[in-house]
């Protein structure tokens, strides 16, 4: 199997947008795709909360 393909690296960095601060871009999608992301990771957090409680009542009994 021959691969003919080869990437190309110019040396040069990417430029981002606000290096300091990722969470404040400009793009909407961004902010948007931000926001689901934070939801689901609360979401998750809460749901291992929740089951975390009730492994400690079922030993305490």
């Amino acid at each position: 199997m021959v691969i003919d393909k080869k990437t190309e690296n110019t040396g040069e960095e990417k430029e981002w947008e606000n290096p300091q601060a990722p969470e404040k871009t400009s793009d909407e999608r961004d902010k948007e795709q931000i926001a689901r992301q934070y939801k689901e990771a609360k979401r998750r957090h809460d749901n291992l909360s929740e089951n975390q409680e009730e492994d400690d009542k079922e030993t305490k009994q």
